[in-house]
């Protein structure tokens, strides 16, 4: 009769168990446009045109255009929404959440150009913008022959039943213990599964995203070159929770229902630097580049699963005192991104901003923290970011046009390419945005508003990809509406 405990060493587990993967690393290097209205409105194409503290996220020279100090906060609501595919089964979710996107204050000192050697002025600032979302709600449901049970045996299959509940807390050994699984010959695993169809039925819920701190310095030469640099600092918070249910249709079965349940949350910073430049070698066109260094996040995980069964013999599950937990401390070092961007200004009545970004994701590295108590060199994960990544140009593209003396609109478009390289990993498709909005100047104070759609297609895998029954397709839709509201004074 197996006991419904787990040992001390499993509830301490995180030691010899690591979460940490390719994924992580993948997570927090791809990033997106984000912080103010006007700087989503025109997708974020505006790095060479400058004139706005979110760009900093892209090329911190634009902020050399100011001649004013300036104020900004903006507000964003999101509505992200899925609609998932599990073998022609279709399910749609949605959620709603409020967050500030953007808040910054830069000081101008406007110069003497002939005491300072055609310096014209110099700007420091400091501020904060959303620069990525994590917030997403995924279901599927419908019916398939294989279980998540039949992953779980796999993986068990090999080890004996004295050692399943230190090899596998999370899974094997919660259904092992749960009597999900139940011990076959020489160390393999069998389940009561055998006969009739599994209604699968997941709920996947992603909270968090990534806001980065930013303190600055920019300068305006000759008003023909702007230079600038940033410190940043990113703040850093993902969590995913999800539960997964499987109910036999067989009533024969001894085993009639599995509720699986995993818990995972993320917390940590990041410190980077940025420096950029915007060259004017005409007055109505303008070229900017900018690199960025890579980001050094130092990151905290914690994780636990829970699983419960429905049996002819009542429920089982394991008691809250025994569930396992882990924990672990460690490194991700993002790769390097260089940005160029083209500002065109037509006259005082258009702007087009474009923007070319590139990033080798397979230059991503973890590793555990020097003085780590579990150190772990991650040999395995780092080799699978570079086996299954690639490098890729994310283009973005955006237009201002001036209605009248005080009223202005937007309109941009950005896509990033898919990370993984042809046939590796799950397949990921390229992620666009289609943007737009209105801003308007009432002298000092300044408001602006913009509507984002972000829209992409990814493939999904519940657990063992081999297996029929855990893929599903999720087509994924963000729309955010953003406000900005804005102060310029002397």
């Amino acid at each position: 009769m197996k006991a419904l405990l787990f040992p001390i060493l499993v509830l301490l587990a995180g030691i010899s168990v690591h979460a940490q993967n390719e994924e992580d690393a993948l997570r927090y290097s791809m990033l997106f446009f984000g912080g103010s209205a006007k700087n989503i409105a025109t997708a974020g194409s505006f790095g060479a045109v400058g004139g706005d503290y979110a760009t900093v996220s892209s090329n911190p020279a634009g902020l050399a255009r100011f001649k004013k100090h300036n104020f900004s906060l903006s507000n964003v609501v999101e509505v992200p929404q899925t609609v998932t595919d599990f073998y022609g089964n279709q399910t749609r979710e949605s959620d709603a959440s409020y967050k500030i996107s953007n808040a910054s204050y830069l000081k101008v000192y406007n110069l003497d150009p002939g005491k300072y050697n055609n310096w014209y002025g110099v700007q420091l600032g400091m501020g904060y913008n959303r620069i990525r979302s994590f917030n997403e709600v995924v279901r599927y449901t419908g019916e398939s022959d294989s279980s998540i049970l039949h992953s779980f045996i796999n993986e068990a299959n090999g080890t004996s039943t004295a050692d399943i509940y230190d090899a596998f807390p999370f899974d094997a050994g919660l259904a092992y213990d749960t009597y999900a699984l139940d011990p076959g010959p020489n160390n393999t695993y069998i389940t009561d599964f055998t006969s009739g169809m599994a209604l699968h039925d997941r709920t996947i819920r992603r909270k968090g995203g990534m806001g980065e701190y930013s303190f600055t310095i920019s300068g305006n030469y000759a008003n023909k070159l702007f230079v600038g640099g940033s410190l940043n600092i990113t703040r850093l918070k993902y969590s995913d929770h999800y539960e997964h249910k499987e109910t036999f249709t067989d009533s024969s079965l001894w085993l009639q229902s599995i509720r699986y349940l995993y818990d995972l949350d993320i917390k940590g910073w990041g410190i980077g630097a940025r420096v950029g430049a915007i060259f004017l070698p005409v007055d109505w066109f303008r070229i900017g580049l900018s690199v960025q260094t890579p980001t050094r996040f130092t990151l905290s995980d914690t994780w636990s699963a829970n699983m419960y069964t429905n049996t002819d013999d009542g429920l089982k599950y394991v008691s809250e005192e025994n569930v396992p937990y882990g924990s672990y401390n460690y490194h991700v070092l993002t790769p390097m991104r260089t940005n160029l961007s083209l500002g065109i200004i037509y006259k005082k009545t258009g702007t087009l901003g474009f923007d070319i970004e590139y990033v080798d994701y397979s230059g991503a590295v973890l590793s555990s923290k020097k003085y780590s108590d579990a150190p772990y060199l991650f040999t395995a994960e780092n080799a699978q970011v570079q086996n299954i990544y690639r490098s890729v140009f994310n283009v973005k593209a955006g237009a201002e046009v001036r209605i009248n003396s005080q009223l202005y609109a937007r309109a941009g478009y950005a896509t990033y390419a898919s990370p993984y390289k042809e046939g590796k990993g799950n397949n990921l498709y390229p992620v666009q945005f289609f943007t737009g909005g209105l801003g308007y100047n009432f002298g000092t104070f300044y408001l602006d508003g913009a509507v984002s759609l972000r829209k992409n297609k990814a493939d999904y895998y519940a657990y063992d990809p081999t297996l029929n029954g855990s893929h599903s397709t999720i087509n994924y839709s963000n729309l955010t509406f953003n406000l900005t509201a804005g102060f310029r004074f002397e």
